[in-house]
């Protein structure tokens, strides 16, 4: 008879929740909703010197690139946590809730909601900085590179918190804009050799396929997207 060698399975490779450019250490303050973050299971489940470690880690987590998330490295972990020696007993527990991704590094689903929405303020930003610089100064700006970046974080906030205020408002409103930015670039750049790839930047924001067809939603954000799309 064969031996039956045990069934090996492969760790879970989870991809990171935000974009690796997801930089936002010009933003001082990290937005908390505090009865839900002191009534959830995670936070009572610790005791004081976990809260303590839990607390400076997710504080840390705001201002590393990227965004919301902490090296896999012991040491600095440690440092990280405040607690000292006391890091080591307990470490699995405070980092119960992060999620180890495929980048090699930790993240918190909850300030990665809160890193991509404020992500997606600062994009939104950025093109309307460049709108206006476009009119003032009478000058063509490439913004496919701010465009591409929208639409990869539409898709994690799409993914991580399909219920997110921020897919309803703001998102909603970038893509508009978005589409108006790139018929100005068109407008001001008189034969410049780049116009097919804003055409084809605009395409994909014009696309038919439905954000939400990779997760098999058809909620309310789907269906406002798409009256904006035929508008």
């Amino acid at each position: 008879m064969k031996d039956i060698s045990p069934l090996i399975v492969p760790p879970l490779v989870v991809p990171p929740p935000v974009p690796p450019k997801c930089d936002l250490t010009s933003f001082h303050f990290l937005a908390i909703e505090v009865n839900n973050f002191l009534s959830s299971l995670e936070w009572i489940s610790f005791n004081y010197v976990e809260k303590v470690a839990f607390f400076n880690l997710l504080l840390k987590s705001w201002h590393q690139i990227p965004c919301s998330s902490l090296p896999n490295d012991d040491v600095l972990l440690k440092h990280f946590s405040g607690v000292g020696q006391k890091w080591g007993k307990i470490k699995e527990n405070v980092l119960s809730g992060w999620v180890l991704a495929s980048d090699g590094r930790y993240y918190h689903p909850y300030v990665a909601k809160r890193a991509l929405e404020a992500w997606l303020i600062k994009l939104n930003a950025s093109l309307d900085a460049n709108k206006g610089n476009e009119k003032r100064w009478n000058v063509s700006i490439d913004s496919s590179e701010l465009l591409a970046d929208l639409e990869e974080a539409l898709q994690c906030l799409k993914i991580l918190n399909p219920t997110s205020k921020t897919l309803e408002s703001h998102v909603l409103k970038a893509i508009v804009r978005a589409n108006k930015h790139i018929d100005n670039y068109v407008n001001l750049s008189r034969g410049d050799p780049n116009i097919n790839k804003h055409n084809q930047t605009k395409k994909i924001l014009n696309k038919k396929e439905d954000i939400n067809a990779s997760w098999e939603r058809n909620d309310l954000t789907s269906q406002i997207l798409e009256s904006k799309r035929k508008n």
